[in-house]
């Protein structure tokens, strides 16, 4: 179960840095078009408004289980290391709950959006499920990586 779900993290993580590499190679060429051309490419913007919404969202839980997430020591540097340990082991598991909560109302708005045959009215006319659908995902995955995270700090490990 664990070398999946590694496997599963490393490959959205690997989809959201393909996204960052197109943002970064199609929005200057936009800018480029736009300007020298006096055409811009219609879908970059569109697509570049969703691609920041997915980039996080699908890199999220591999960045979790790389401990990559900001971190305030400001408390924990003053504990012994049990008091340390047990501290981090509730901050990840109250993280994962709260992931799984969002992860909860995310997928309710993906189906609510899917059943409602919702469509985000702009070039592409894109159903906002298809948008949505890396919010649940997203959320899920990061509070599974917190919540195995949160039970082996517990236990010690």
């Amino acid at each position: 179960m664990n070398w999946a779900l590694d496997r599963l993290e490393d490959a959205l993580a690997s989809v959201a840095a393909a996204l960052i590499v197109f943002t970064v190679v199609f929005v200057p060429l936009d800018v480029a078009s736009r300007y020298f051309f006096g055409a811009p490419i219609t879908w970059v913007y569109e697509v570049t408004e969703y691609i920041l919404l997915m980039v996080p969202c699908l890199a999220m839980a591999w960045l979790a289980r790389h401990n990559g997430h900001v971190v305030i020591d400001v408390v924990t540097g003053r504990l012994d290391d049990r008091a340390r340990e047990r501290l981090s082991a509730a901050t990840r598991l109250l993280v994962a709950a709260t992931c799984a909560f969002v992860a909860w109302w995310g997928a309710v708005v993906t189906f609510s959006s899917f059943g409602a045959h919702a469509v985000i009215e702009n070039v592409l006319q894109t159903p906002q499920w298809m948008i949505y659908v890396c919010i649940p995902l997203g959320f899920a995955l990061t509070a599974i990586e917190f919540g195995r995270q949160g039970v082996r700090a517990w236990n010690g490990g």
